[in-house]
Order: C-alpha cells, then sequence, then structure tokens
C-alpha cells in the first residue's frame, strides 16, 4: 500500500463549485478505481472544538489517499483524474497551467484503521456524510 498526503488550494470564489466537482471526482474514482482502497478529501475544520497549528489556509483541501502501488497512482492519474482535472482545474491554483500541489508519501510505521472507517461514502447515512461532520 501506498499512502499519500497532498494539499491544494481552491481560487477564491470557487469554493462552492470547487466541493462539488471535488465530491463528483472522490466518487468517480470510487465507482471506476478499484485499485485505489481509499480516497478521502478534506477541507480543515475551523469549528470551536478544533485547533490547528500552524492554522491552515481557509481554501486548502487535503487529500489523504492509499493507492496498491505506484502504478496504480500513475493509473490514477491518467485516468479518471486526467479527465476530471481537464474539465475543473479553474477551481483550483495553478502554477504555469499546471494543478499546484505540495504532496508527502508516507510510510506506516505502526497502528490500525478500524473497520467503521472502510464504509463506503454512499453507504453512510446523511448524519455522517462528509460535510455534515464526519
Amino acid at each position: 500500500m501506498l499512502p499519500i498526503i497532498a494539499r491544494w488550494s481552491i481560487i477564491e470564489g470557487k469554493r462552492e463549485e470547487a466541493l462539488a466537482a471535488l465530491a463528483n471526482l472522490a466518487k468517480l474514482v470510487e465507482e471506476e478505481e478499484p485499485f485505489v482502497p481509499m480516497y478521502t478529501i478534506n477541507t480543515p475544520n475551523f469549528s470551536a472544538e478544533t485547533t490547528s497549528y500552524p492554522t491552515p489556509a481557509a481554501n486548502e483541501v487535503i487529500f489523504l489517499s492509499v493507492f496498491d502501488d505506484m502504478a496504480a497512482f500513475e493509473k490514477h492519474l491518467n485516468g479518471v483524474f486526467h479527465d476530471w482535472l481537464e474539465e475543473n482545474k479553474q477551481y483550483f491554483l495553478l502554477n504555469n497551467g499546471n494543478l499546484f500541489v505540495v504532496s508527502e508519501w508516507l510510510t506506516r510505521q505502526a497502528g490500525f484503521i478500524r473497520p467503521s472507517m472502510v464504509t463506503p461514502q454512499s453507504a453512510l447515512t446523511p448524519e455522517t456524510k462528509v460535510g455534515d461532520g464526519w
């Protein structure tokens, strides 16, 4: 397994469009890329119960994903993701026409994933879906 954290930035004034497009991306990856066992798209939580240091940018998008291997990651980049990005890159920070991404590959040293974390988004109730406090 090959985990990665990637950070993007949403263009000012494009948040709602970007989040809708990102939800569509997650659905496409879930439905069409079985070689991607985990693909989550997150934004900073600024609720009163949490504090992040350093304070993240409000327009940040954080991907926490796991690919079967590097070949699976490359297949993702050149497949569903490539087509999706061509249609939606106007919502995100670009550098010379390319998506600006800060990424970090990870190697798990310890820990676990509870079975409750493997529930497909489509099987969750409206009370527990992303955007409603998950």
